[in-house]
């Protein structure tokens, strides 16, 4: 038979050429499935770019918003000594590296005892620090536009970037404050202002730190200035309703409005070249400052481009040369390979008892054939062993769950106790790394107005963990009940938790007492963490408390007992170390320094267990979570009648 006419070459023949349709179909919907998708992670990298860079601006700025607040409070209340303003000054640059300077305003005759005022200006130069009186500066505070407008405005603001003699010639960006009688109420008669300095490239720094190939940042002052931008003829020089003006077709339009109205945005458009750019708009917290980041579609896809060219190459060489094999040996290999891969398709099917043909060849097809014979038994066998398997891990999961809701089951919830004209709450966060865990906390009123509570963590995680957890918080409860003060309770509990414990789990267990209409506290530690006093004016005081060895390791009485009193508007907060031991993907521990920043500011007991929790997982990040973390917080505050 003459090869053109024979069914095989055709056969071959047009199966390759459907094959080679169907990979051309499939490789352009790959290509444009990647592309799209090459576009969409591009433009979220982006975003996810842009709100990193926010938030460190954001952060210098709040930074420097919080300094000024500080110093404007001080100047108010530490008279009117020079030397204790020009502390405050000195202060508030040593307290924070992004102030370039500071200045004070006291008007004379404005504060009790003071005639001639107080005007002083501090700024950095270099390792020095230049000082001078803002008359020297050669102009009249009163009449300058900064002080009217920081006298009739509402809230604080941020100047523009300026540059002159007192600067040194460098930029900067102020943030200006009036003082005022009263600090507490915006309505006070003010006495004059203070004012501090950050240098424009510290937050040119920052905005231009994701800078790279395909990216390119801007940063808008509050009145819309380019102080970043990847051309420098618009570099500080041009704002950015210039800037859409100058765009063909009003493209970055939506640009002027998100910045002119301080709003988040997201828009295409397209550069000379008529090549795509997304850009991502967002304004940094309330300062009025706005960041943007653009990312050009054309960097992200050429790479794609020659990858396509290549594998498109490469098919057709392979394609060429499969055809050629094709035709020379299927003659010799097609109809038992059929007749195996009919076997196969019954495999498919779950027909694993069907024949198969061949196994008794001595040659390559034979080989296949015994091949397809074991891989039918094996495959048989691990079908087996995987159904069993799947009941299992299906049993042991329901188990977990069950385990996890009685443990879950065993903790109260949030409530409130109330004694004369004082509020007490008490609220609790549990999350463990696993179904179950060896984390606990318990609160409870055992006395009318007197409130006990404790928090622990088991040495161990898991089913284990929780069993002897469960154990850990009866005793302390049974103890609770016997006892009045938390140095007994842990005594007594460290005897029952010995007894028995062959398998030497301990638990370390912080114990309080709390008197709800006196706010007289105690607390004992079996080597628990010590708790935070967050106090009413916001401050996050870290309580050097003194404690015993751990419960369940051996009997002991030796717990210290430390005593306080819980203020009105001041809160208690416990942790295990599921918190301060967090890690982020870089391995970096979450730490009692961030703890502490976290809980600045007061707030009620949820409020501070809520906002904990939220920067623990904004610093881990997608890092997994390794151990479990607990929080418990209790608030104390006044009723008002």
């Amino acid at each position: 038979m003459y090869w053109r006419d024979s069914l095989r070459t055709r056969m071959v023949l047009w199966s390759s050429l459907l094959n080679a349709g169907l990979l051309l179909v499939m490789a352009l919907a790959f290509y444009a499935g990647a592309r799209a998708l090459i576009v969409q992670n591009a433009r979220a990298e982006a975003e996810s770019l842009a709100q990193q860079t926010v938030r460190s601006l954001q952060a210098t700025l709040d930074s420097v918003q919080v300094s000024g607040r500080t110093l404007a409070a001080g100047a108010t209340s530490v008279g009117v000594q020079p030397s204790n303003l020009r502390s405050l000054l000195l202060a508030s640059l040593a307290g924070d590296p992004d102030i370039a300077g500071a200045m004070v305003i006291l008007e004379p005759r404005q504060l009790p005892g003071d005639v001639d005022g107080f005007t002083w200006y501090i700024r950095r130069d270099g390792a020095h620090l230049v000082e001078q009186s803002v008359a020297d500066l050669g102009y009249d505070y009163r009449i300058m536009p900064w002080y009217l407008r920081t006298a009739s405005a509402p809230d604080p603001w941020w100047s523009e970037p300026y540059a002159n003699a007192a600067t040194g010639g460098e930029y900067f960006a102020t943030f200006n404050l009036p003082l005022r009688v009263s600090a507490a109420r915006r309505g006070g008669r003010q006495v004059g202002m203070v004012s501090l300095d950050v240098p424009v490239s510290r937050l040119a720094e920052l905005a231009s730190g994701i800078s790279g190939a395909g990216l390119q940042p801007m940063l808008f002052s509050p009145g819309g200035l380019a102080v970043v931008h990847p051309d420098p003829e618009v570099r500080m020089r041009l704002d950015v309703a210039g800037l859409a003006e100058r765009a063909p077709n009003a493209e970055l339009a939506p640009l002027a409005a998100a910045v002119a109205t301080r709003s988040p945005a997201s828009f295409e458009h397209h550069d000379v070249r008529g090549d795509a750019l997304g850009t991502v708009v967002l304004p940094v917290g309330d300062s009025g400052w706005t960041f943007a980041l653009t990312a050009s579609d054309r960097w992200f896809l050429h790479r794609l481009d020659r990858i396509a060219i290549g594998v498109a190459l490469a098919s057709l060489v392979a394609l060429l040369v499969a055809l050629t094999l094709a035709r020379r040996y299927s003659s010799a290999i097609a109809a038992p390979i059929e007749e195996l891969t009919d076997s196969a398709h019954h495999f498919t099917e779950g027909e694993f008892d069907h024949p198969i043909p061949y196994v008794q060849r001595g040659d390559e097809v034979g080989v296949m054939a015994r091949a397809f014979d074991a891989a039918r038994d094996s495959i048989k066998a691990r079908m087996r062993e995987i159904g069993q398997m799947a009941s299992a891990r299906q049993k042991l999961e329901s188990e977990l769950s069950i385990a996890r809701d009685i443990q879950q089951s065993m903790l109260p919830a949030g409530r409130a106790f109330d004694a004369g004209h004082m509020h007490v709450e008490a609220h609790a966060i549990l999350e463990p790394a696993s179904e179950v865990g060896g984390d606990f906390y318990q609160f409870s009123e055992l006395a009318p107005g007197v409130l006990w509570f404790a928090i622990g963590d088991v040495s161990d995680k898991g089913i284990p963990a929780a069993l002897f957890m469960a154990r850990t918080l009866t005793v302390l409860e049974q103890q609770a009940r016997r006892h009045d003060s938390p140095e007994r309770i842990l005594a007594a509990a460290s005897v029952r938790l010995a007894e028995n414990n062959e398998t030497c789990m301990f638990a370390t267990v912080l114990c309080g007492r709390l008197e709800v209409e006196s706010g007289r506290f105690a607390l004992a530690s079996a080597g628990h963490d010590p708790p935070l006093l967050l106090h009413p004016d916001g401050r996050a005081e870290l309580l050097s408390l003194a404690g015993g060895g751990p419960l369940g390791i051996e009997p002991s009485d030796d717990f210290p007992r430390h005593e306080g009193v819980l203020a009105a508007g001041a809160a208690l907060v416990g942790y295990t170390d599921g918190v301060t031991e967090a890690f982020d993907a870089d391995e970096r521990a979450y730490g009692t320094e961030r703890l502490r920043r976290a809980l600045a500011g007061g707030g009620s007991a949820s409020e501070a267990c809520r906002r904990l929790l939220e920067d623990i997982r904004r610093f881990a990040g997608s890092a997994p979570q390794s151990d479990d973390i607990t929080i418990l917080a209790i608030s104390r505050r006044r009723e008002i009648p």
